[in-house]
């Protein structure tokens, strides 16, 4: 075999070699991208969620009970119905998400604590609940002694156990989101960075091949050979940008949708402990001055989180109520204390608070939609790939052998 054939098998076949590794690079690259996205969207964010909804349904669970003990049988002033419906949903609710951790892989040992603990807070409540019942025509929002005893008891568990593990897994459920979302955008970035350099270097082989060409056979341009050269330039091109962008778009889900739901999803947790402490400062007087203040460290924390100016209108309502049922306490009229702190009314703690808790919960879901959307649309712009390039790349391969063919049969004949 003569200089020129060997030459000529060489380029022909670095060049398919060339395409191969291309067709493997973005092959590879968006099995990493795609698998690496539904982590994040249908794993770990479902896991960090849930972890949000347990430790706001821990936190209203034990503002409800507080809300049943403070109304006690009196259905002229306070809503009890409303308080014990209230209590079984978000009993409910701690049970479910619970459930969603264990499937999803969280701390068992943690995760067998908060089941451990609930049994005893259950217990706690049940029989606070208990002694309450059993008082005939007991003082508006004075349960006796043992009920506030098992109720103090109750809430110290929640406090010191409860909320601390939910905590936990929430803190372990945004880090594996944090993590997950880290190693896809670092494997879409040094995708775009490989593809790259391997495209260019093709196209480099491909310029430098067709110089040759043209002096050593006199043809100016060879059509397949140029068709091949735009092809690759254009896919790598291409894949860069996609890779980049779908680095992008991830930071950008879980930074600007994500992180702002999770914000917001405490938010609602810290007001519904703000509630609480507000009907714990009515039936517990022995402890008013520190729920009082916790009232009031609570409310410069959801000072914090105010997406919008209706939440912050209806935060200003809330904490409005808050000194008109101070002020109710401290002239001894406990009968209206109870009917601002239960009664869904206009004007009502009760109904402001609701108010405020619709809307920093429409405000969390916006969030957590906008976070889906943005997931949806990162997985929609990988529509195609890698099925489409490497169908472009086999065309190139077939163009590549068409061209050199003709020259290689010139030798053989000779």
């Amino acid at each position: 075999m003569g200089a020129v054939p060997a030459r000529l098998y060489g380029f022909v076949a670095l060049v398919l070699a060339g395409i191969v590794v291309l067709a493997a690079g973005i092959a590879v690259g968006t099995g990493n991208a795609r698998s690496g996205l539904d982590e994040v969207a249908h794993t770990s964010a479902p896991r960090a969620r849930a972890a949000a909804d347990l430790y706001f349904a821990l936190a209203d669970l034990d503002a409800q009970v507080a809300n049943v003990l403070l109304v006690g049988s009196d259905e002229q002033i306070g809503n009890r119905q409303l308080a014990l419906r209230q209590m079984r949903q978000r009993r409910a609710s701690v049970t479910e998400n619970i459930q969603k951790l264990a499937a999803g892989g969280a701390s068992s040992r943690t995760v067998q604590t908060l089941i451990d603990g609930l049994g005893k807070y259950d217990a706690y409540v049940a029989q606070a609940r208990l002694e309450d019942d059993q008082v005939e025509n007991r003082a508006i929002a004075r349960p006796p002694v043992v009920a506030l005893n098992y109720f103090v008891n109750a809430t110290s568990l929640l406090h010191d156990e409860l909320l601390p593990a939910a905590d936990a897994l929430g803190r372990g459920a945004g880090e594996k989101l944090a993590a997950d979302a880290d190693a896809d955008r670092t494997h879409a970035r040094w995708a775009a960075l490989a593809i790259g350099l391997a495209g260019l270097l093709l196209v480099v082989v491909l310029i430098v091949g067709q110089v040759w060409w043209a002096r050593r056979f006199r043809r100016v341009v060879v059509p397949g050979l140029a068709a091949v050269t735009i092809a690759v330039a254009a896919l790598t091109g291409t894949a860069a940008v996609l890779f980049t962008d779908h680095a992008s778009r991830l930071r950008d889900a879980e930074t600007q949708a994500f992180d702002p739901f999770l914000t917001l999803a405490r938010a609602r947790a810290t007001a519904s402990e703000a509630n609480a402490d507000e009907s714990r400062f009515v039936i517990l007087p022995e402890r008013a001055r520190a729920y009082g203040q916790g009232f009031k460290d609570k409310a410069i924390q959801l000072d914090k989180a105010v997406p919008n100016r209706q939440v912050a209108t209806r935060l200003e309502a809330f904490r409005r109520d808050d000194q008109a049922l101070r002020a109710a306490v401290a002239g001894g009229r406990l009968d209206v204390a109870v009917g601002l702190a239960t009664n869904v009314g206009r004007g009502n703690l009760a109904f402001d608070f609701y108010d405020y808790q619709t809307a920093l919960a429409a405000a969390a879901e916006a969030e957590h939609t906008d976070f889906e959307n943005r997931t949806d649309d990162a997985a929609d712009a990988l529509t195609g790939w890698p099925w489409a390039p490497i169908g472009v790349l086999g065309v190139c391969v077939v163009l590549v052998l068409a061209s050199a063919r003709p020259r290689l049969r010139e030798y053989a004949k000779r």
